[in-house]
């Protein structure tokens, strides 16, 4: 009894359906995780409010973080990259530029003097923003 080998009986085929299945799956996990991005904070303990909002959507917003540091100065960092006050207005006015409905999602420490949140508001008016929201805790402990 002989058996035929696939070569010898001329049928080469390979089965590509698992190789698509696996391809597809692949191409909606990563478009599936593309959208759930997390928004990084530079950790802050942010002041309290009693009518405090949750707003609807913060990713689209850029982050400005004003911190008070350990030695007692303020550190201002625009998504995640710490900058002097100088270089923060640059970066906002650049970012105006860029796109002209740059919204912004103030964030200060609750340590922090208001002269410090005060001279992000006048870079954000000087370079022509004026959708500011700020972050607060609510009376209740939860984040916003």
């Amino acid at each position: 009894m002989k058996f035929k080998t696939p070569f010898e009986s001329g049928e080469e085929e390979i089965n590509v359906m698992p190789l698509i299945d696996v391809v597809l799956m692949l191409l909606i996990f990563f478009m599936v995780t593309s959208h759930m991005k997390a928004l990084e904070l530079v950790p802050v303990t942010l002041p309290v409010a009693d009518k405090a909002k949750v707003p609807e959507v913060v990713l689209d917003r850029q982050v400005i973080t004003v911190a008070a540091e350990a030695d007692g100065k303020v550190s201002y960092y625009v998504n995640m990259r710490k900058l002097d006050i100088k270089e923060m207005s640059l970066e906002i006015a650049r970012q105006q530029q860029a796109n002209a409905n740059v919204r912004i999602y103030l964030r200060a420490d609750r340590q922090v003097k208001h002269k410090y949140i005060k001279a992000v508001m006048e870079a954000c008016a000087e370079a022509g923003i004026a959708d500011i929201i700020f972050g607060v805790v609510e009376s209740s402990g939860t984040d916003t």
